[in-house]
């Protein structure tokens, strides 16, 4: 290797390894999973046609992959009707304490339920937002219980809205908040 290339290689390890020793504590993120159980009521006239409020149970995810920030997921069932939602999200925790409000943003897709009135089954399907607030009991634990509240829109041949309110309990598959110290030195 020549002179230039050692001073370079150098250059780099060092800042790298200056890091490295300084053993401070690296975030791991983890994992839970659980049933939710809610109920979601239509706002608009296009969806309160096609059913009243609807019973919702879920199948949901909380993947953490920073301090109060959250990849979430739901896959859902709803009676009467045989409707059906899958969504994908981002949740922000607003306070790093074991009880802490938050809020979250979803996108999926979403088959209305029907009771009958709707002609043909595409006039049910469409893509869904929505948007969440609520609480998040024992943030860092193997339990966690969340409660939240929100709105949602489902863009269907008549765009559908309307309000919901659930309730989940998930359970971890790792040890929440392990914090590991960064010992490579």
């Amino acid at each position: 290797m020549n002179k230039s290339g050692l001073v370079l290689t150098l250059a780099l390890a060092l800042p790298i390894l200056g890091f490295a020793g300084e053993g401070r504590p690296v975030f791991s993120p983890w994992a839970s999973f659980g049933l939710e159980l809610g109920v979601v009521a239509p706002v608009n006239n296009a969806w309160k046609d096609e059913t009243s409020a609807f019973f919702q149970g879920s199948f949901v995810s909380n993947m953490q992959i920073l301090p109060l920030i959250s990849v979430v997921g739901e896959i859902g069932y709803s009676a009467p009707g045989n409707g059906f939602n899958a969504a994908l999200g981002v949740q922000q925790q607003l306070l790093p304490l074991p009880i802490t409000p938050f809020i979250d943003g979803m996108a999926g897709l979403r088959i209305v339920p029907d009771d009958d009135h709707t002609p043909k089954f595409g006039d049910r399907l469409g893509p869904s937002l929505g948007v969440d607030g609520g609480i998040l009991f024992f943030r860092e634990s193997s339990f966690q219980l969340r409660v939240k509240g929100g709105y949602e829109w489902t863009f269907n041949t008549e765009m559908d809205h309307g309000w919901k309110a659930t309730m989940a309990i998930l359970f971890s598959d790792t040890r929440p908040g392990l914090k590991a110290i960064d010992v490579s030195r």
